[in-house]
């Protein structure tokens, strides 16, 4: 009887422990925001987030598949058809009711199935970067919707990291991982394939790779721009306007706060809202919603009419072409905006016929233009893809002529292919790539491994000068007004160290045309901005992007951008501190601060970033407007050669051209040049001469002057040199500290480098071995160019000297500067 009693107390107690075993572990699975190490969440348990929006599971396509898909759903949305935020497995589906996410003893978060099959979320390399013990590993649901994998304090994995179809707040879209050695990591959003099918879907939404700081909707697996949201300016982007949708009745932008992040390692956008919450949608059509966390939407952007929505701003027009068939091209002669027309690459070998075959051969090519030099005539021609830089050309530019150059609205709008191959491999050095950042007077430029000379949006220059305020004017140069821009340092992400210079910061008076700035980095540039009435016109400005673009050389100026916007031409460059060399060498109050030892490190260092434009860059280079002006010095004291603007390229078979357009400095022309416009490398090398002269004597070429008779420094020097004191010639702030054979020395090869016939003259090569060996045995020189005046010869030497001022003028159709 016990027994019976004990069987029948026995079977009710088992069977309410394992009742209370079940209901305990769902009850844990469903009310919890966490999973760890050895617990599995099966098909039909969930994990919640602490505030009850969002709710990790196992769920089926709307489509009716016997597909199962790890995700993530809103719990507030009442009965609509979407409600999964972000997919775990969408391209490895369970295939059965048997899916278990579990967390491993070796810290592996997995999806299990009755098949076998395991998918693992977190990387090994993810794993092994924090090595806690598993025991204190766990998966968390956030209050944001993120899922997160910690080992310890430590994130390994992050459902945020692998965005779906929607953006929620605190994610971000970009490209990550940049400094790891390994591939870059881009996040974006991938649509579905159907509002039912979690399947990739046609369009992606992510950040432009081409640095603009914009969105990009792409469509066909990111090779055709569908949508831009054009350029962020740090408060709203160019082509989304808040008034264009009433979102809730709220303000978008005060709503929506957008940010974006660029370093080194990673740049992204990312948003944060205000109650009530809110969430970014990337349907199967390619719109952009803004929803609730109920699903209740309102149309963001919209480029397809048969949505029964207007179009946004920023939709691109698309017909795939049909270039291998051939296309023609269309002359555009007149000035045209043209948005998204990006400069690819240059080729100066080929003619204009070769230029038009190369381009309709190229799918990715969607127009050519001619590269003409300055004084007429065609040495070759740029190609351009179709891009998202707004940049008014005003050149003859041969257009595509099929139908994926369709119009829009009436503009010159083209349609846009992305993730294609340059079209030229000429471009393999890396230049400087620029990154706009609008903060209130910050402008950021950011080092990055390019093929191209990127643009800054004007936009951007004006924030960072405050609108070219006149608070900001710190004087009017040549080329127009300057602007200081606007910095403020409490912005910066990094203070940088202020560097002792051998010259006590900058003087008072910058150079003219220059706006000085500081980057993040602790970087410095230089902004040279060109007035529509400047005589430099946009020949010259192309030219002297183009030029500078190609050249690396530590003896030459760095380029870091430019601006072509609103008939604005400006240059982005590296700021060199101790202004320019004329600043020193001509101010009798400064001029002790150049000892004989900098003057030499000076010479050597014009001549080396000489002998690289004419000898050993890619492109031979006449400079052609050499002067100590034209020579900028770092906080260092080394000379870097600046403003390429009347430079010319020749061939490796060139050794002399002509022109009818003179261009360059009184005092500093050779005699060929000046009088019949024939130009060389002898013609910067007498120019060269001139500067090695000056810097020795501290003394400038033009500024001598007495009353019956001019007289130059060129023939002052030649009639000490031919008396037997050319030592004189040296400055007397020099006399106790300078080498005297040395000096000798310099002097007679300043003198070589002015001889009146060109091929007199040694070249770059020579001249350097001719600095640099004391041995070598140098030829005597004959008497210079320009020092006869009036017909006076054999004239003793002064014994007293004025100098006189006489400003620098520019020739320019045989103007002088």
């Amino acid at each position: 009887m016990m027994k019976q009693c004990l069987v029948v107390v026995f079977l009710p107690c088992l069977g309410l422990l394992v009742f209370s075993c079940w209901f305990f572990h769902v009850g844990v699975s469903n009310s919890t925001d966490t999973l760890v190490v050895g617990q599995e969440m099966r098909e039909w348990e969930n994990i919640s987030s602490p505030n009850g929006y969002f709710q990790l599971g196992f769920f089926s396509s709307p489509s009716g598949s016997t597909n199962r898909y790890l995700g993530i759903q809103v719990t507030t949305t009442p009965n609509r058809n979407k409600t999964v935020v972000w997919l775990a497995n969408r391209d490895n589906p369970v295939t059965d009711s048997s899916g278990v996410l579990k967390i491993t003893q070796e810290g592996k978060l997995m999806i299990n199935d009755s098949r076998g099959i395991a998918i693992t979320l977190n990387s090994e390399q993810q794993r092994d970067r924090h090595q806690s013990s598993s025991i204190s590993t766990s998966a968390t649901l956030l209050d944001s919707g993120n899922f997160v994998l910690r080992s310890g304090e430590h994130i390994m994995w992050q459902s945020f990291d692998y965005p779906s179809d929607v953006w929620l707040k605190g994610m971000k879209l970009g490209t990550f991982n940049l400094k790891s050695g390994g591939k870059p990591q881009h996040r974006f959003l991938a649509s579905w394939s159907t509002l039912e099918d979690p399947d990739l879907g046609g369009f992606t939404l992510g950040v432009d790779p081409n640095n603009t700081k914009q969105l990009i909707t792409w469509k066909r697996s990111r090779r055709v721009v569908y949508w831009r949201s054009g350029m962020w300016n740090g408060y709203n982007f160019s082509l989304l306007n808040k008034d264009d949708f009433a979102l809730f009745n709220i303000d978008f932008y005060n709503s929506f706060k957008f940010s974006y992040f660029s370093n080194e390692n990673e740049s992204y956008f990312t948003w944060n809202d205000t109650d009530p919450h809110y969430l970014i949608w990337l349907d199967s059509s390619g719109a952009l919603y803004i929803c609730d966390y109920t699903f209740y939407c309102n149309i963001m952007v919209n480029c397809d009419p048969d949505q029964g929505y207007l179009k946004s701003g920023g939709c691109v027009n698309y017909s795939p072409s049909n270039c291998i068939g051939g296309d023609g091209f269309k002359e555009t002669r007149k000035s045209m905006e043209l948005d998204w027309y990006l400069f690819s690459s240059f080729n100066l070998s080929l003619d204009l016929s070769d230029c038009k075959e190369k381009c309709r051969t190229n799918c990715s090519c969607q127009g050519y233009a001619s590269v003409t030099p300055l004084n007429g005539g065609t040495s070759g021609c740029a190609f351009y893809q179709v891009s998202v830089y707004t940049w008014d050309i005003q050149e003859v530019l041969y257009i595509r002529n099929n139908n994926s150059l369709a119009k829009s609205g009436g503009s010159n709008k083209v349609g846009i292919v992305q993730g294609m191959q340059l079209l030229m491999d000429e471009l393999n050095n890396s230049v400087t790539t620029i990154d706009e950042l609008s903060n209130a007077g910050n402008l950021m430029l950011r080092e990055k491994k390019d093929r191209e000379l990127p643009f800054v949006s004007f936009s951007t220059i004006e924030i960072a000068t405050e609108y070219f305020s006149e608070k900001n004017k710190i004087g009017q140069g040549g080329y127009g007004p300057v602007y200081k821009i606007a910095v403020k340092t409490s912005l910066y992400t990094r203070q940088p160290s202020a560097a002792k210079l051998p010259i006590a910061g900058c003087p008072p008076s910058c150079p003219p045309g220059q706006l000085v700035g500081q980057l993040v980095n602790g970087q410095e540039i230089a902004v040279k901005r060109l007035s529509s009435s400047s005589r430099q016109g946009l020949e010259e400005f192309k030219n002297e992007v183009i030029l500078i673009s190609r050249l690396q050389h530590c003896n030459l100026v760095r380029l870091l951008g430019c601006c072509m916007q609103r008939n604005e031409r400006i240059l982005i460059y590296e700021y060199l501190p101790n202004n320019s060399l004329d600043f020193f060498l001509f101010d009798v109050t400064k001029q002790y601060l150049l000892d004989w030892k900098m003057r030499v490190r000076i010479i050597g260092g014009i001549a080396q970033g000489l002998l690289y434009l004419h000898k050993y860059s890619r492109l031979k280079i006449i400079h052609r407007d050499l002067k100590t002006s034209n020579i900028l010095l770092d906080k260092d004291m080394n000379p870097k050669i600046s403003d390429f603007g009347t430079a010319r390229i020749f061939c490796d078979d060139e050794n002399q051209a002509s022109t009818k357009r003179i261009v360059g400095t009184h005092g500093y022309m050779s005699p060929e040049y000046a009088m019949d416009g024939l130009f060389s490398v002898k013609s910067d090398v007498f120019s060269f001469g001139v500067m090695m002269l000056e810097i020795i004597s501290g003394k400038k070429n033009t500024s001598f002057c007495r009353p019956d008779r001019a007289l130059n420094l060129l023939g002052y020097a030649w009639d000490l040199w031919k008396e037997g004191k050319g030592l004189e010639l040296v400055d007397q702030a020099l006399v106790e500290t300078c080498s005297t054979s040395e000096a000798m020395r310099y002097i007679q090869v300043g003198f070589l480098c002015v001889q009146e016939i060109a091929s007199d003259r040694p070249n770059m090569l020579d001249i350097v071995s001719m600095l640099t060996t004391e041995t070598m045995v140098l030829p005597t020189p004959k008497q210079p160019a320009f020092s006869k005046i009036m017909g006076v010869t054999n004239v003793s030497t002064p014994k007293t000297l004025e100098l006189c001022s006489i400003n620098d003028v520019t020739i320019s159709e045989v103007e002088v500067r």
